[in-house]
């Protein structure tokens, strides 16, 4: 029954790193003219690490358990080793973290009139680009809808299972 699941995990962890990748870049976007924070001086970009945790079954455990063996009516017809499950790699689940890189340097902006400025008349802006943030907003929105896709296809399947 774990088999049935599975599909389900990974593309239900997928929704979730790629909902909160469409957040951050909208907070992002949001405080792309923040330039006084609490914790003082311009808002500094967020961005999300996405990466891939291995499930506790193996794949290749999943598939042997549901191996059907198949009667050989010809000796050219499946031969021995004519399929190896003995190298394929665990399933994986999306994972996230956010975090700030505390080496990129604010966008200094000449604006003499602005309260923040200095006294040279610069003033620090968030390393926020607009345009990246609407490009990473509109990939996450793309794998968001596949990973639905995906969900919505295991769902259908397993709904034709149950009706066999």
């Amino acid at each position: 029954m774990s088999n049935l699941f599975s599909s389900l995990k990974i593309s239900g962890s997928g929704l979730s790193v790629f909902r909160r990748k469409m957040n951050v870049a909208a907070e992002n976007l949001a405080n792309a003219e923040t330039t006084k924070t609490d914790a003082g001086g311009p808002y500094r970009k967020k961005e999300l690490q996405i990466s891939a945790k291995p499930t506790a079954e193996p794949f290749a455990k999943e598939l042997q358990t549901a191996r059907v063996e198949l009667s050989q009516t010809d000796s050219r017809h499946l031969q021995e080793n004519a399929v190896s499950i003995n190298k394929v790699e665990n399933v994986a689940q999306a994972t996230s973290e956010e975090y700030v890189d505390r080496n990129e340097q604010p966008r200094m902006i000449y604006d003499p009139s602005h309260p923040d400025a200095d006294e040279d008349g610069f003033v620090a802006m968030p390393n926020v680009d607009p345009l990246i943030e609407m490009v990473e907003m509109m990939t996450a929105s793309r794998a968001y809808e596949a990973n639905l896709s995906a969900l919505q296809t295991s769902k259908s399947m397993s709904n034709k299972a149950l009706d066999i």
